[in-house]
């Protein structure tokens, strides 16, 4: 499993600490996979104070925990389109709003390359940050085979990044390949815990006995120039620590290039029996194993977990990675885009329906 966290960088209008100090966080779950990653991140011991659910079809709210639900319905039965769901979404963007205001730190999380997390994303990000938090997105990219999703999630990945300081990415390819006999359901019932999982190691509140990752030093981490990757690997060998912190290396270094960080977070999750002279070593091997002695690396340890060794490695200042291949024109015209910004439109005939807010 490997997660990836894309930024651009920006001026908030505060900074971290005085943001922390003042305001509560929110994390809005958008269609889908995004709204059972919200639903189960509920139920974990994570600095957000609220939660919230945004689709276009009813049957996400089902399972999902307490917070806001806001559903946007098309009158007329018709496949839709991320334009469409965006011109959906303007009688319900003063509810999205009022959601967000307030709110020091915002995690938007959603499935790229269908309709409703592709055109949505990246306008609860904007609202988000007009709002002044601080915008962490969670992208759920489309497996290898739908290749007529990638167009769609590629550009709004570009969007996303743009409107948020950090965009995690969840890449569930790697998970079709490590369970081949698994089908789709249970393949995405793996991601959606995966990443959970992953997110919760990043993010979770430490205990007493812990050596916390601050929350502002990760965001701090997104904040660095160019690509941010989070890569995830588990070992219960004799040797735990460095199989475990290889394949977290592995992880990034089949999206990028390992030597081009110049920042890394270590992350170690195990039980009472993980010793100071673990901790060490991977804090001493991560540079060698990424082929970068100046790589700058910081460390904490949870030991909430269990004999099997976690290692979630969170680096910085990678340049390029594979997903920048899922959107073809952004690489051929580069910085001269024909039309940034992004449509709305509406389901036939409705397009005088929708009431302003």
């Amino acid at each position: 499993m490997a997660l990836y966290i894309h930024d651009t960088i920006r001026a908030p209008t505060q900074s971290l600490t005085q943001k922390s100090s003042t305001r509560d966080s929110v994390a809005v779950g958008i269609g889908s996979a995004g709204s059972r990653i919200v639903s189960l991140l509920s139920r974990e011991s994570l600095p957000v104070s609220r939660y919230a659910y945004l689709s276009c079809d009813e049957n996400d709210f089902e399972f999902v925990g307490e917070g806001e639900k806001i559903l946007l319905e098309s009158p007329v039965d018709q496949k839709l389109t991320p334009s469409m769901v965006r011109g959906l979404s303007i009688a319900a963007q003063g509810r999205i709003r009022k959601i967000l205001r307030g709110s020091r730190v915002v995690f938007v999380i959603a499935g790229l390359g269908g309709a409703t997390g592709t055109g949505l994303a990246p306008v609860v990000a904007k609202l988000a940050q007009d709002e002044g938090a601080t915008t962490i997105g969670v992208a759920v990219m489309p497996f290898e085979f739908e290749k007529k999703l990638k167009f769609y999630a590629g550009v709004s990945l570009k969007r996303f990044r743009a409107a948020a300081e950090g965009v995690i990415v969840i890449d569930n390819d790697i998970l079709l390949k490590s369970s081949p006999e698994d089908s789709l359901t249970d393949i995405y019932k793996m991601a959606n815990g995966e990443a959970v999982r992953a997110l919760t190691s990043i993010f979770a509140k430490p205990a007493e006995s812990d050596v916390p990752v601050a929350l502002n030093k990760v965001l701090g981490s997104v904040l660095q120039d160019g690509y941010t990757l989070l890569g995830l690997a588990r070992s219960s060998s004799t040797d735990k620590t460095e199989e475990a912190l290889a394949g977290a290396v592995i992880s990034i270094s089949k999206i990028a290039e390992a030597r081009e960080a110049n920042h890394a977070v270590v992350l170690l999750t195990g039980d009472a029996s993980l010793s100071g002279t673990e901790v060490g070593l991977a804090v001493r091997r991560l540079g060698p194993m990424m082929n970068n002695q100046a790589v700058d690396v910081e460390y904490g340890v949870n030991y909430a977990g269990t004999s099997q060794l976690q290692v979630s490695l969170l680096a910085s200042g990678f340049k390029t990675t594979k997903y920048d291949d899922y959107d073809p024109l952004a690489k051929v015209f580069g910085k001269n885009v024909i039309d940034d910004e992004m449509d709305y439109s509406l389901p036939g005939g409705l397009e005088m329906l929708v009431p302003c807010d």
